[in-house]
């Protein structure tokens, strides 16, 4: 009878080990199953935010500009712009409408205020030879190619009116012809390289080329009626993000 005792304790006793070994089991793999979807969860919240794809874009630069003698007719009288480099500033805005290519389309001004030798017949609001200075405003749609990541070229293009206005004698700053201004079309190409800093921010060092066509009322045929645009400028460019992009 002990043996038959002893040998049912000992049964017992397995089956409790192995009710006790399950449980532990069941136990492990719990906490083995919440530790990897812990872990899963802290992975998708550390992704890297998607990054923001500028949409507008608003640019300001400072350049050197360079003309040559603007003819004007009406007046009888030369605007010589001589060979003299000046400041200019021009600021941009535009959209983004080919994002693949960094294409954007816009609107984009100029402002100088210019030395130059009037050079007009005499009398009222004009002067035989005379130093001067006017002011060149100009504003016309714009047109920008160029970017991604690191160092990239940039081209560039504007097309629009310029204004010479508020001209004026240096020597007693009396009024020129023509006292109300002139306005001119004009066009402009350019080309340079740029560097992105970050997603929303370049700067880029861009040539420009171009021409004013003002009128040939009272110029004789030896007369040129177009004034010569050339400067080069330093442009930061900034943009401004409400697309996120996609990944790849």
């Amino acid at each position: 009878m002990s043996w038959w005792y002893t040998s049912q304790s000992y049964r017992a006793l397995l089956a409790t080990r192995k009710t006790i070994g399950v449980i532990v089991k069941r136990i492990l793999s719990a906490i083995l199953l919440c530790s990897v979807a812990s872990v899963g969860q802290a992975q998708v919240r550390r992704r890297a935010p998607i990054p923001v794809e500028p949409q507008t874009w608003v640019t300001a630069s400072i350049g050197l500009f360079n003309g040559n003698t603007v003819a004007d007719g009406v007046t009888g009288s030369e605007w010589r712009l001589g060979e003299a480099t000046n400041a200019q500033f021009r600021l941009a805005a535009e959209k983004e409408i080919q994002p693949q290519y960094h294409i954007s389309v816009g609107v984009a001004g100029t402002y100088m205020h210019a030395p130059f030798t009037y050079v007009g017949g005499g009398g009222a609001n004009s002067c035989g030879q005379c130093a001067a200075h006017l002011n060149m405003t100009s504003l016309g749609a714009s047109f920008h190619a160029g970017g991604g990541v690191g160092l990239h070229q940039v081209l560039e293009a504007s097309a629009g009116a310029l204004l010479y206005s508020n001209l004026k004698r240096d020597s007693d700053g009396s009024a020129l012809a023509p006292t109300g201004g002139n306005i001119d079309p004009y066009f402009t190409f350019g080309y340079g390289f740029g560097y992105t800093i970050n997603p929303t921010t370049e700067v880029s060092v861009v040539q420009d080329f171009g021409f004013a066509l003002h009128e040939r009322t009272g110029l004789t045929s030896e007369q040129s009626n177009s004034l010569r645009l050339r400067s080069i400028r330093l442009n930061f460019r900034y943009g401004f993000g409400d697309k996120p992009r996609k990944r790849r």
